[in-house]
């Protein structure tokens, strides 16, 4: 399945994109998350804290992707 993956903050600094189109085998948010820590394993302590949305909605690790959906990444922000 091919859906674009848009990374924010410091997801996007450690993969060196703000997006991508991923071709995972899977269609669950979580599938996609795995594959990601896979080919990523330097954001997976990240993945695991960061909010997910697919098509501008706020998505559970167990909904159902689509292809082409749009699947952004969104990390905890701190600050102060």
């Amino acid at each position: 399945m091919k859906v674009e993956v848009l990374y924010f903050s410091q997801v996007k600094d450690k993969v060196g994109k703000s997006s991508e189109i991923v071709d995972f085998n899977g269609n669950t948010v979580e599938d996609l998350i795995n594959y990601l820590t896979k080919i990523y394993p330097n954001i997976r302590d990240i993945l695991q804290k960061s909010m997910i949305a697919v098509n501008e909605n706020y998505a559970e690790k167990d909904s159902i992707l689509n292809e082409n959906d749009k699947v952004a990444i969104i990390p905890p922000v701190s600050g102060g």
